[in-house]
């Protein structure tokens, strides 16, 4: 949205909450049920949006703006594009196709997704013709800012971001095993390392009291980006040993750029896609197993340099330099023409998605 924004659009926002930067929007609305959100939907069609950006999931209101789309009857000059963060047929072993999924996709002009794994895999389960692109979760320019002078000064501390079971909650860990993460922590602990966990859901904050973990109650995302560069190593660890969990495997996660925005180092381990990322990019280090990362202080000698690579990329893989990929998709939708990018960012984009990809968005 930011992003956007800075390139001259208008940009409308709802949701069922107000979530962090719900001020930055030209108009913002909460709702609470189906009418509510049609209602939306319908009042910023009338404003002129020509583009209706949904992020999943729930996968229902997709059909939702579908039918406002037709019931308005202009299908010709507004597009329906779904950003496909989270898919239950990714998480059911590619094997099982929700309903609410395929009427997701079938609802959609066009498609976005999170990793190229997934784009691949899913344009196969769902016979995806229509345009898509992969797009990554990357943090905007200016987010958040570090004394590059200091980074020796920083905690020797390991932290943790984002969703994590409570402890002893059997049915949640049943449903999302990888996010089972206390007993990660522990094994750091155990290992000599001081662990620290900014935990998104406060039953995970207040179960986990006497474990051994610093636990912080979750805060809103400017604070947490400021409170991450106080740490020296960034936790992108999943309970995913067996690599059982296809999300894990495959999807780039949020946290991994918001580590790197941060200027921490990831520690990343049993997330195949996020591995290869971090070690392509060298904004961290890879091991096969957590038993591999020890007393985190034995990697002392190899911080500054990571730090040092973090400080030029964090430049590089900002959403403000790949913005570009979700304005041709606009294009290709609407019937336009396509816009042209400085050659700088051509070859970002070719280190970063392959020339291929590049090329047919071009």
């Amino acid at each position: 949205m930011r992003a956007l924004k800075k390139l001259g659009y208008e940009v409308y926002g709802s949701g069922n909450v107000v979530p962090y930067g719900a001020d930055e929007y030209e108009i913002y609305s909460v709702w609470k049920n189906e009418q509510q959100f049609k209602n939306t939907v319908k009042a910023f069609i009338n404003l002129g949006c020509v583009i209706v950006d949904f992020s999943n999931e729930p996968d229902a209101p997709a059909t939702w703006i579908r039918e406002v789309i037709d019931s308005m009857g202009v299908q010709d000059k507004v597009k329906l594009i779904v950003d496909c963060h989270d898919l239950d047929s990714i998480r059911r072993l590619e094997r099982i196709l929700p309903l609410d999924e395929r009427e997701m996709f079938n609802s959609a002009d066009g498609l976005i997704y999170v990793s190229l794994p997934i784009q691949e895999i899913t344009n196969k389960l769902h016979t995806v013709i229509k345009p898509n692109i992969c797009l990554y979760s990357y943090c905007n320019e200016g987010i958040v800012d570090y004394d590059v002078e200091k980074v020796s000064e920083r905690a020797n501390a390991l932290v943790y971001e984002g969703g994590v079971n409570p402890v002893g909650n059997v049915e949640i860990n049943a449903i999302y095993p990888y996010r089972n993460l206390f007993p990660i922590f522990k094994e750091l602990i155990a290992r000599g390392n001081e662990v620290h966990a900014i935990v998104g859901n406060s039953d995970a904050f207040i179960s986990g009291q006497n474990t051994g973990v610093v636990l912080h109650e979750p805060m809103i995302y400017n604070k947490m980006m400021e409170k991450l560069t106080g740490y020296k190593w960034g936790i992108l660890i999943f309970n995913n040993e067996k690599d059982t969990e296809p999300q894990v495997r495959l999807t780039l996660t949020n946290k991994m750029f918001e580590l790197m925005m941060a200027g921490v180092p990831s520690l990343a381990c049993w997330c195949k896609a996020s591995e290869d990322y971090v070690k392509k990019h060298k904004i961290g280090l890879v091991f096969n197993h957590i038993s591999e990362i020890g007393n985190c202080s034995k990697f002392n000698d190899k911080y500054l340099e990571l730090v040092e690579n973090i400080n030029v990329k964090r430049k590089e893989l900002v959403m403000e330099k790949y913005v570009w990929r979700l304005e041709n998709l606009y294009a290709d939708v609407l019937g336009l023409k396509r816009i042209k990018i400085p050659s700088k960012v051509k070859k970002l984009s070719e280190f970063e998605y392959g020339k291929k990809d590049t090329a047919l968005l071009l």
